[in-house]
């Protein structure tokens, strides 16, 4: 399901439809009216426990303001007649009571109830004969619509808010305007404006939603059938209305990929949320409607209402009917024909492998708009029929992939099971939009994924080789080094080697066939830059957290970050250390020193022994020992610095769900870019905290090229880098250290990040070191000389060759 924050056209209908509703009915009883017993979701009164005391009062007071004596149970929808909703809007229209006043934002969600129910009646009437009797049925559609309208009207005189002169007035000068259109236009023109105020500014209307805990009301169906079709129907024309919405921002989005504009991982990761989405929102309607689990079933129900435009009765013969092609590409219908095509060759056992070119040869040269329908479909037929048994493959001997997204996921569950849900035809149908749009251009996205992969793994491999001989600290057990080797394992069976073809070549074999060619080698990657985008994204998910982790448990990020600034602060401050430097500024300087970074030497010390662990309480000013107290808190780390890792990695890495949380959300709008389309939707988040399906992928849209900057932070690099220079200072300032006796001694590798911070010990120039040394100028002397091995030691990897950037566009790879 959907998570509260998300609204879809169907929740966001019966949410406006329950606000406004529940003001008719609280405001109704004001004005002395009562609805009808059968109406109301009540519990018994006489099962209820006698009231006493200030709660008997309490009930008293309910009672006389015009409150049911009954309980309500706001766990279930508060039924409402349909014919009470006039009646209501009557009573308090003609109360005396003038302090009686439509808020607002009743008013606006009034009018989306009824704009909603509208374009459902739009699109049907506009696919079907206008002469025809059925189309003159749609126009009268919605029996709910014409009684909120009336109820709307019915309520003028009560309306709290205009924008510029009466409706009336406004009426006389646009005489082709209803109203309802005036009312319309002027609450969009409203919205618009508030959407412009700032930040700071917060509107005086009422939530957009029923809080928590208050009652849910919905207005009562007609038990007769073609009522109950009707409100079937619309559910299903808000499921794929919220479809179509995202695949034409989704086809947008690999328009952009296709003109270089945004990146592979961008594109594919929003791809996937919009998949997620689908699956979510049609678990939505499933809640309400359960009999429409399969595509077939609403297909049937969409039929049946173009069935009737052509004047048969849908029970009567075959009930076929002929739909242009802007109804089937809306109802996905070209990818569920394809989908159910092959499902009907799938057997208990081996694959069906399809021959190449059996249905034809794919040109990916050809200019697509040069085709008719028929070629274009045919064009998909061949795409799809030739792709689908890879997918089975992987279901069928249950084939580890290092990531996966939710179109894999679907048709290999269908491999398996034969079903075929709506969300799955329109992912498949925008896997087809992708192709539609890259062309031949698809076929050079493999190159990306194996990009990152190769990085990951040679990152890996000079870790390893570091690693032999060097002592590791408790905090890192043998456990974290199978981890990584497992990890790199894995790349290289599921992302470097083709998982797949192997059992190709077997169960040819077995069938006496040839064994198969080269080019069928990363056949499905070649063709699904999808997989190939998230399984990129996921490997640098993971690269990025095992880094992170690493250097957390060695103490080679925060502890050389805070010797490197110390020698920073120096009259003669050292050069910049710039992956350093880069870490700093992606964490924070707040995260890496406690707060403010420190200036002095004095303040250096004291910010590396926080970082360690010791409590404040050893820097009081009344306290005359400077023993050391360690904090129950522990050492200081790196921490995550977005929310990417929380959201992504259990659905791309171990086929769970996305964690959205309204936190995560938060998190994503705060690390987008700053540009006008990201700032307008960071507003209006600040003003509803909710989000339409597309706004979501727009937040995600512009938070993912800022997070793989992060991403591509190399922190192996860094503990090599940390590692390296501290294996040095350690070597070269041996004998210095020795000549301070109250400075700590390095007793085995575990212990090197220490080092840095044993030397701003030793060159304190506190009372109680120049004690203990009686050399006036040592600490500095030795301060200066770890600047010049530091400095030494960043020149030698400016010489080195530059780690390349990772390509994550097919055209800069």
């Amino acid at each position: 399901m959907l998570p509260g924050f998300l609204v879809s056209t169907y929740r966001k209908y019966k949410e406006d439809t329950s606000i406004f509703t529940k003001w008719l009915c609280d405001n109704g009883a004001k004005c002395g009216y009562h609805l009808t017993k059968s109406t109301q979701n009540e519990t018994n009164t006489n099962m209820a426990p006698r009231l006493k005391g200030k709660a008997r009062k309490q009930a008293k007071e309910a009672a006389n303001n015009g409150s049911s004596s009954s309980t309500i149970d706001v766990s279930k929808p508060q039924l409402v007649s349909p014919k009470e909703l006039l009646a209501l809007a009557n009573s308090i229209a003609n109360s005396t009571n003038p302090l009686i006043t439509v808020p607002s934002e009743v008013l606006r969600a009034a009018l989306r109830a009824i704009a909603a129910r509208k374009r459902c009646t739009a699109y049907f009437t506009s696919k079907t004969d206008g002469d025809h009797p059925t189309a003159e049925e749609d126009e009268r559609h919605s029996y709910f619509t014409s009684l909120i309208e009336e109820a709307v009207m019915a309520l003028q005189p009560r309306f709290a808010v205009s924008a510029g002169g009466e409706p009336e007035e406004e009426a006389i000068r646009a005489p082709s305007l209803s109203m309802l259109e005036i009312l319309e236009n002027r609450f969009a023109a409203l919205e618009v404006e508030e959407l412009a105020e700032s930040d700071s500014e917060t509107a005086d209307a009422p939530p957009p939603s029923p809080p928590t805990g208050e009652a849910i009301y919905e207005i009562e169906s007609d038990e007769e059938k073609e009522d109950s079709e009707q409100e079937r129907l619309f559910a299903i024309f808000c499921l794929f209305d919220d479809l179509d919405r995202l695949r034409s921002y989704v086809s947008n989005i690999w328009a952009e990929y296709q003109k270089q504009k945004i990146d592979l991982i961008t594109a594919s990761v929003t791809t996937n949320m919009a998949f997620q989405l689908a699956i979510r929102t049609q678990d939505e309607i499933l809640a309400a409607y359960p009999q429409y689990r399969d595509y077939q079933d609403v297909l049937l129900t969409i039929m049946n209402q173009f069935i009737k435009a052509q004047g048969t009765d849908p029970g009567e013969g075959e009930g076929e009917v002929e739909v242009d092609d802007d109804i089937a590409q809306w109802i996905f219908a070209p990818a569920h024909s394809i989908l159910d095509s092959f499902c009907d060759i799938l057997g208990p056992r081996k694959v069906p492998l399809v021959k190449r070119g059996h249905f034809g040869t794919y040109n990916p040269l050809q200019d697509r708009n040069s085709l008719d329908s028929l070629e274009k479909n045919h064009e998909d037929l061949i795409l799809l029929m030739e792709l689908l048994p890879d997918f089975c493959f992987v279901a069928k001997y249950n084939l580890h992939l290092v990531a996966t997204d939710e179109l894999t996921r679907g048709l290999c569950r269908m491999a398996l099971t034969k079903e075929i849900p709506v969300w799955l035809t329109f992912a498949t149908t925008v896997f087809l939009d992708i192709h539609h749009i890259l062309r031949m251009e698809v076929y050079g996205n493999p190159v990306i994924m194996r990009a990152v992969a190769t990085r990951a793994k040679e990152t890996m491999g000079h870790y390893f080789e570091l690693s032999r001989g060097l002592v590791k600290p408790d905090t890192w057990p043998e456990h974290n080094e199978n981890v990584f080797q497992k990890f790199v394992e894995e790349i290289d069976q599921c992302v470097l080697s083709d998982a797949i073809l192997p059992h190709k070549r077997d169960q040819l074999r077995a069938t006496n066939q040839p064994p198969p060619p080269e080019s069928e080698r990363f056949y499905l990657y070649k063709r699904h830059p999808v997989l190939c985008g998230v399984t990129a994204f996921a490997i640098m998910l993971e690269m990025a957290e095992f880094g992170m982790s690493l250097v957390n448990a060695m103490g080679t990020a925060i502890y050389p970050a805070q010797f490197y600034n110390s020698l920073r602060q120096k009259s003669n401050p050292i050069g910049p250390w710039l992956l350093m430097d880069q870490v700093i500024a992606i964490h924070g300087v707040d995260r890496i020193f406690v707060g403010a970074k420190p200036t002095t030497l004095v303040d250096c010390f004291k910010q590396i022994s926080l970082t360690l662990g010791v409590s404040v309480e050893s820097f009081a000013r009344s306290q005359r020992k400077r023993k050391l107290v360690v904090s129950k808190k522990g050492p200081r780390g790196l921490k995550e610095t977005s929310a990417m890792n929380e959201i992504f990695k259990e659905e791309l890495r171990r086929g769970g769900t996305m964690s959205l949380t309204v936190h995560n959300i938060e998190k994503l709008l705060n690390e987008q870019s700053q540009s006008v389309d990201s700032k307008r939707l960071h507003r209006s988040w600040t003003k509803t905290k909710q989000l339409t399906h597309v706004e979501l992928l727009e937040a995600l849209r512009f938070a993912v090229p800022t997070e793989l900057k992060k991403l591509e932070v190399n922190y192996f690099r860094l503990h090599e880098q940390s590692i390296g220079l501290l294996r040095r200072l350690n070597r070269e300032l041996d004998t210095d250290l020795r000549k301070f006796p109250g400075a700590l001694r390095i007793e085995n590798e575990s212990q090197l990040p220490f080092v840095g911070i044993y030397v701003v010990q030793a060159a304190m120039g506190t009372q109680q070191v120049a004690e203990n040394m009686r050399i006036s100028d040592a600490g500095s002397r030795l301060l200066d000389k770890a600047g010049g091995i530091v400095d030494d030691f960043m020149g030698e990897l400016e010489r080195q060759p530059a780690e390349k950037p990772i390509p994550l566009t097919s055209w800069s790879s």
